[in-house]
């Protein structure tokens, strides 16, 4: 276990207090520091056996806030700690699962594969991530698995397959069902397709490719704008404030930075979960309709 303290500013927050997106930055962050932490060496130096560069992309990720909590309980100034559990899976595939709280509220505790730890995770903010290593063939549209040569992840707990998020995933690619949504959220109405034109300076990072915590953004400008389209009329009179309180994201692939994407958006409710909606998404690329993720949200509902 890695652990790390952080004090809310305004790198950190929006107009909710702090901003989902901003929130996977510098969680993933986190996660790559203490993956470099264990193999001994910055991520940017790892390569294939062709001496390719390798990245740790992000496939997955299920963040979830304990019952009556959203980002919005985090507001400047507010000092944070974050205990960053890893798992690896045979060198290829990197699994976190990060907790965090209030300084105050967030004692050390002994490793995640304790009998209570569950229990311990479900009563407190917490990030699930899983990383898989990519070597990048022909720009950002194809994105090819390749393991490390030159890193040791002997030091490590390692992951059982069953517990592997790929599975997950790739369950999801044909279903188009993440599993945070229940059979007993219903549709408000139709989904809508928003389109979206990549920024190359705000939206890639520095391996060139579109930073995948900018897909959360993505995802909120989508249903805004969905919501602004009339997909959900009496959500977008009832002023929701977007807040999380739960997302599960997969990822398939990526998009060119001056590429573009269509998101398909569609709002759901829960006949015992008042003052909450969800949202379920699809994005793909726009130039040859290929997947790229999938997403599935609890937001609340500000009826102010």
């Amino acid at each position: 276990m890695d652990s790390y303290e952080l004090v809310l500013g305004l790198p950190h927050t929006n107009h909710l207090g702090l901003a989902e997106h901003l929130l996977m930055m510098h969680a993933g962050h986190l996660q790559w520091t203490s993956i470099a932490r264990a193999i001994g060496k910055p991520l940017s130096q790892l390569r294939t056996s062709a001496g390719g560069e390798v990245y740790a992309t992000f496939f997955f990720i299920d963040l979830r806030f304990p019952p009556g909590r959203s980002n919005a309980d985090y507001q400047l100034d507010d000092p944070l700690t974050f205990l960053v559990y890893l798992r690896a899976f045979k060198g290829l595939a990197i699994e976190g699962r990060i907790v965090f709280d209030h300084k105050a509220d967030l004692p050390q505790v002994a490793p995640a594969d304790r009998p209570d730890a569950s229990a311990w995770m479900a009563e407190r903010p917490s990030i699930h991530f899983a990383n898989i290593f990519i070597t990048p063939e022909g720009g950002n549209s194809r994105l090819r698995v390749a393991a490390p040569v030159n890193a040791d992840f002997s030091r490590l707990p390692p992951l059982p397959d069953e517990e592997n998020p790929y599975h997950i995933t790739k369950r999801a690619a044909q279903s188009r069902d993440l599993g945070f949504l229940d059979s007993r959220w219903a549709p408000h109405a139709a989904p809508v397709d928003v389109r979206y034109a990549v920024d190359p300076d705000r939206d890639s990072n520095g391996a060139g490719l579109v930073y995948f915590a900018n897909y959360i953004a993505f995802l909120d400008r989508a249903e805004r704008e969905a919501l602004a389209q009339g997909a959900a009329p009496d959500l977008a009179a009832a002023r929701p404030s977007r807040a999380i309180r739960g997302r599960r994201v997969g990822y398939y692939g990526n998009v060119p930075i001056d590429g573009a994407l269509r998101l398909r958006v569609q709002f759901l409710h829960h006949p015992d979960r008042a003052g909450l909606f969800g949202v379920r998404s699809a994005v793909f690329r726009e130039a040859d309709d290929e997947l790229i993720c999938l997403s599935e949200a609890v937001k609340q509902i500000d009826a102010r």
